[in-house]
């Protein structure tokens, strides 16, 4: 089981970084199929009684949400159709479709959808290859502090309830990691900003995102007991459980680049 997550984080690790050094339409592929995959999963960790209307609704909504700068002035127009369809569903499927299903696809596409704009958008900017890549670093070094600060160091819980495994000591190790990597970053890109402190804050809030959407995808799974969103990732399980940190980092990333980079 660990060759194969190996393998798969070398794998991914490879092919994202190959994709962020392309950039342009491979970067928009990529962030299209993980919305894609990503809401798939998450409305088979759902199993209400969707059936295809909702389902065409919330994927509708989904690209509506991830893609308004391509719609122009029909994003009004897809985003109230997909309402009407969940709407529609929910009054005309009373009693065998519940309000609360409904809530859950549209909460799904509107979150997904929302986030990954920011990474398109982060894409978008006239360094934006260093700043998506900026994203992941973040991302991927509060992932492993807390995995070596849990590993080591770990003995007070931090959210039992929702990931028994993760620590104080784990989280303290995210944000350790976090931090020294946007230093590391900025000093290696010999880029400016406003001050040193800027960076050690990017680093403090990014593992705080971080974990914050790794939490919330935990819950998600907690209550609907399922281990993992999915199995497209050997090792891994599926898009969101590798992205979940991910898709809260992009858009404070995305906001300090606006503020201290561009």
């Amino acid at each position: 089981m660990l060759k194969t997550r190996i393998i798969s984080a070398i794998i991914g690790i490879t092919l994202i970084l190959l994709i962020i050094y392309a950039g342009g339409l491979y970067w928009q592929g990529l962030v299209l199929l993980l919305a894609l995959v990503g809401y798939y999963e998450y409305l088979h960790m759902i199993k209400g009684e969707i059936g295809f209307p909702l389902v065409a609704a919330g994927y509708l909504l989904l690209l509506a949400v991830l893609l308004p700068d391509y719609l122009g002035a029909w994003f009004y127009p897809v985003v109230l159709a997909a309402l009407l369809l969940l709407i529609i569903r929910a009054v005309f499927g009373y009693p065998r479709i519940k309000t609360a299903d409904v809530a859950l696809v549209f909460m799904g596409a509107f979150f997904l959808g929302f986030m990954l704009n920011f990474a398109l958008r982060l894409g978008d900017l006239e360094q934006g290859s260093l700043a998506v890549l900026l994203a992941f670093l973040l991302t991927w070094a509060s992932d492993t502090g807390g995995y070596f600060g849990g590993r080591f160091w770990g003995k007070n819980k931090l959210a039992p309830l929702l990931s028994p495994n993760k620590t104080r000591e784990g989280a303290l190790g995210c944000i350790v990691l976090t931090v020294i990597t946007a230093v590391v970053f900025f000093i290696i890109t010999d880029m400016e900003t406003a001050s040193g402190a800027y960076l050690v804050l990017l680093g403090i809030l990014a593992s705080i995102m971080a974990q914050l959407g790794d939490l919330f995808i935990s819950s998600i799974k907690r209550n609907f007991k399922v281990k993992d969103t999915g199995w497209i990732i050997p090792g891994h399980g599926g898009v969101l459980d590798r992205f979940d940190s991910f898709l809260l980092v992009v858009p404070l990333v995305y906001y300090f680049w606006m503020i201290f980079i561009v």
